[in-house]
């Protein structure tokens, strides 16, 4: 295995750069320094809890179907592009 993105400990602290071959020794430092997820190299994983884009924008869209207030309408489109921005940015991973 090998990390597809830099390892950071619990305070912002880069322990290795992307593409640094991992080995039991090193995962275990890791555990040591609090690192609980490494990104590795390879075939994306599916959570059960991730949505697509898609299905995120219709769960505002249902969210705040009975919005009317300027604000929470505001609320409902700054939330919108959140999402988009989020979605672009994973895309470009």
């Amino acid at each position: 295995m090998v990390t597809a993105e830099e390892v950071r400990d619990e305070q912002g602290r880069t322990l290795c750069p992307a593409g640094t071959p991992l080995n039991a020794e090193l995962l275990e430092r890791f555990g040591k320094m609090g690192v609980r997820f490494v990104t590795v190299k390879g075939k994306p994983v599916s959570f059960s809890w991730e949505k697509t884009l898609e299905e995120e924008l219709a769960e505002l869209e249902r969210r705040f179907e009975r919005a009317r207030h300027p604000f929470l309408l505001k609320l409902k489109e700054r939330l919108k592009v959140f999402l988009e921005a989020q979605a672009a940015e994973a895309g470009n991973d």
